[in-house]
């Protein structure tokens, strides 16, 4: 049996050594695909340590995909890719075969097509149940206006900054990315108005309406008046409790010559629910075969709440054909208006470009407040403090669910983290307008059907919790479980 070797004198803790050594012994081969790792209690009463310590250590090589188990079995070596440990460079540093963005086409944009609707009506005396925005009372004002007031001696403040973003807060945004396994340099990121102008300039200047895109179904619902827009050409992928459909997203492939996947492996929006790591490698390897970008959006990458979630796809990407989104909107604020995008160099001089044309830069004076937010470490900060105060209201949310809505009702996933909640409703009544149905009852949701780019035969809803209290939550839910009942 392996049997690891513990320094307790050693400055680096007994979980660090252990974890460490098990990915070593992994990484070279001498624990094998297949390989029964030792029970924890055994593990930890011969290397003379707690129990719990071998268990999350166990947890951890699980969310990085080193270790699989399943109920009532043996935690078992899984054969894994490799993480991305350095970023990916320009074409002429690597070898040709190896570089599959030089082989991608990329054309010129595609002349909008004007059919965009994005009107979503409110109810007023309502528990917000709808809107996906962070709660800016969480937010430490006396810490945020004190940056402020730094930001503003800089003389730097109140100018243009460079296209790409400014210098200061693409340092920290890659520092923060290292924390996810992502290595990227500052040629590797452009920062964005939000998330919504970083999928405006993929899509303008990555795809031509002769292109094939495989989007989720259902997806963000901004995303559907984009493509609507462009004109390209659209598949849907089912998503199920793992995430995308690989199997079915195969078959696409043998049929069509795919240009780009977008899809939300963490918390995805609208479903909540987290793509597994055989899935998220899957994808990557199909993807790769087959020359097509993957778009990642991270828009909630940060909040999880219940066990391990996996470390992005954008960390195992070797190929350079992952273009990551990232934003501050869904953890902090969203009137920064302040996203990013980290991608192989050649992508990011395209979107520069197109970047530079449409809007010049990105605001100057929210990136320069931002980047002292994040230098002093408040950022950080504030992403534990929510991850505190929103871990205990997603479990308010599931147990109000459990309460007040029979399983024969409505069905639906437990997130693992993020902000939503995704219900199918249990109907042969198609209500002619859910959303309004249900503000009557004092509540605003969002009326699934926004979600899916073909319409589905099906009835979901969309809960939110990102704006709303323990006690608003439970109230709400148990003002859908009633309005629910009038439509069974």
């Amino acid at each position: 049996m392996f049997l690891p070797y513990i320094d307790k004198s050693l400055s680096r803790s007994v979980f660090q050594q252990l974890l460490e050594q098990i990915m070593q012994k992994i990484e070279s081969g001498v624990l094998q695909e297949g390989y029964a790792m030792p029970p924890s209690r055994e593990l930890a009463q011969k290397l003379g340590i707690n129990r719990s310590t071998v268990v999350k250590v166990y947890e951890e090589l699980w969310a990085l995909g080193y270790l699989e188990s399943t109920p009532g079995s043996y935690t078992r070596v899984r054969k894994r890719m490799p993480l991305a440990s350095k970023p990916v460079a320009e074409p002429e540093d690597v070898e040709e075969s190896n570089d599959i963005v030089s082989e991608l086409i990329l054309p010129e944009p595609a002349t909008p097509d004007p059919s965009a609707h994005l009107s979503v009506p409110q109810a007023t005396g309502c528990i917000d149940l709808q809107r996906l925005e962070p709660d800016t009372s969480l937010i430490d004002h006396r810490q945020f206006s004190s940056c402020f007031r730094e930001a503003m001696a800089d003389a730097q403040f109140f100018g243009y900054c460079d296209v790409r973003g400014f210098a200061p807060l693409r340092t920290e945004i890659l520092r923060h990315m290292n924390l996810h396994s992502i290595h990227a340099a500052d040629e590797n990121i452009l920062i964005t108005n939000g998330s919504q102008n970083a999928l405006q300039l993929i899509f303008q200047s990555l795809v031509s309406k002769d292109d094939t895109v495989v989007i989720e179904s259902p997806t963000y619902s901004m995303l559907i008046p984009l493509l609507q827009f462009l004109g390209c050409k659209v598949v849907e992928v089912p998503v199920n409790k793992d995430g995308m459909d690989i199997k079915l997203l195969r078959k696409i492939f043998r049929k069509h010559r795919v240009r780009l996947v977008y899809c939300m492996p963490s918390f995805h929006n609208p479903t909540g629910v987290t793509m597994s790591q055989e899935n998220r490698e899957e994808l990557l390897q199909l993807c790769e075969q087959h020359q097509t970008l993957i778009v990642e959006d991270g828009f909630e990458e940060e909040m999880k709440y219940f066990g391990k979630v996996h470390l992005p796809i954008k960390s195992m990407d070797h190929k350079g054909i992952v273009i990551y989104l990232g934003s501050f909107s869904k953890i902090f604020a969203p009137g920064l208006r302040t996203g990013w995008i980290i991608a192989h160099p050649a992508i990011i001089q395209r979107l520069t470009a197109l970047k530079t044309t449409l809007d010049l830069s990105s605001n100057t004076m929210s990136q320069a407040v931002m980047h002292r937010f994040c230098q002093s470490g408040a950022y950080e900060l504030h992403i534990r403090k929510m991850m505190r105060v929103f871990r205990k209201r997603m479990k308010a949310a599931l147990k109000a669910l459990k309460t007040h809505i029979p399983r024969e009702k409505a069905s639906w996933e437990e997130p693992l983290g993020g902000f939503l909640v995704w219900l199918k409703i249990h109907s042969t009544k198609k209500h002619p307008d859910l959303e309004v149905h249900l503000a009557e009852h004092g509540v605003n949701v969002s009326n699934g059907n926004a979600f899916f780019f073909t319409p589905s035969k099906n009835i979901y809803i969309r809960i939110s919790i990102s704006g709303s209290t323990e006690p608003e939550i439970e109230e709400g839910i148990k003002r859908i479980g009633r309005a629910l009942s009038e439509i069974s």
